[in-house]
């Protein structure tokens, strides 16, 4: 399980530890275990220019489930360097995996860009036992984030999009929620003082296209639409869905027009 009582060389705990009864504690001690790998001997970042000094000097020093979060904020926001493979990547990722399941922010620059410094969501790339634990991840933490709203979803498809996850396989799970908890979200990610679909501009190569296609698609316009119309549904409901399908309307004719 997850170790909440590490402390770092000032002899605080860790910020960004999951305690043992947390929901995604098992998940991230199979990444620990499956992810083990000896300590690169480079940081796979620029040296010294985009770091402080004293925290390159130590990155590597703590053992990987200590690694103090500041450390990780700096180093993602140093540039990746020539020396950035894929045996550094796989000995950051159980921290990174954590840090991102703790609900505190991993990197300054977004959520988007989390994973995207190794085609983390190729899956080709990793050995069976690997991506079984990335897939999990993937699958259990949208899952989270559609249920209690933390994030954005568009966010959410971007961080693991650009990584390398399929985008079709990322619309097929969302559309694998139950309406009226996508209502609630999509409600509160595009008509909470935005009255328009939210795409964050960190998507590439075409991506922000393809996912515009999908939020304003026939089918998750009809899934709104029709939880408005439902007699059965709560009117509170009712109205966030009915609210979402008119975003979804606007942005068609947006589309249409130019």
């Amino acid at each position: 399980m997850g170790r909440p009582d590490l402390h770092g060389k000032n002899g605080k705990p860790v910020k960004a530890k999951l305690p043992e009864d947390h929901e995604f504690a098992e998940l991230i001690a199979e990444a620990y275990r499956v992810f083990t790998a000896p300590k690169p001997a480079e940081t796979g970042v620029c040296k010294g220019c985009c770091m402080e000094p004293a925290i390159e000097a130590d990155f590597l020093v703590p053992d990987i489930e200590g690694l103090p979060l500041h450390y990780l904020h700096d180093w993602y926001f140093a540039a990746v360097s020539d020396a950035f493979d894929q045996n550094i990547w796989r000995y950051l990722l159980p921290r990174v995996l954590e840090v991102l399941t703790s609900g505190e922010e991993l990197a300054y620059v977004g959520l988007e860009v989390s994973l995207s410094r190794f085609p983390t969501g190729d899956a080709a790339r990793w050995k069976a036992e690997e991506w079984a634990v990335l897939d999990r991840f993937q699958r259990m933490y949208l899952d989270r984030v559609v249920r209690q709203g933390e994030d954005c979803l568009d966010d959410v498809l971007c961080m693991f999009g650009i990584a390398g996850w399929q985008l079709e396989d990322l619309f097929e799970q969302v559309l694998d929620v139950p309406a009226d908890t996508l209502a609630e979200m999509l409600w509160r990610d595009w008509c909470i003082g935005r009255g328009s679909i939210w795409i964050t501009a960190f998507w590439d190569n075409g991506g922000n296209s393809e996912v515009f296609a999908f939020y304003t698609s026939p089918e998750l316009y009809k899934r709104m639409a029709d939880l408005a119309l439902d007699g059965q549904t709560p009117p509170e409901i009712a109205e966030k869905a009915l609210a979402v399908a008119g975003v979804i309307e606007q942005a068609v004719a947006w589309d249409a027009g130019n």
